[in-house]
């Protein structure tokens, strides 16, 4: 995923939280072979999404454990369409209402 084409699957964007499923560290062994991945789940309007992606298309969070929570960029009219935020980690229950409050950028 290129910076437009994220930008273009946000278009009008809210906020969740997402908990680290998955996270696959691995170097690269060749183009576009072996990048580091992973897969988060949040909930949106009591639904819950599964969505994954890896370095070549988007900067993941340096080495996520499981279960660890970031703040997730999702899609308001199609939530399936998200990005864990990794610069925003989630440690305490009062992380994510204070970055909402400070605002959140995003960097696509």
């Amino acid at each position: 995923m290129n910076k437009r084409k994220a930008e273009n699957s946000l278009d009008q964007y809210d906020f969740s939280v997402g908990n680290v499923e998955a996270y696959f560290n691995r170097g690269t062994i060749g183009y576009n072979v072996g990048r580091s991945s992973i897969t988060y789940s949040y909930t949106v309007n009591d639904i819950r999404y599964t969505n994954n992606y890896d370095m070549l298309f988007y900067k993941l969070p340096s080495s996520p454990n499981v279960n660890d929570k970031f703040v997730v960029a999702y899609n308001k009219k199609d939530p399936q369409k998200s990005l864990l935020l990794g610069d925003y980690p989630i440690k305490t229950d009062e992380d994510f209402n204070n970055f909402i409050k400070e605002g959140i950028k995003i960097n696509f």
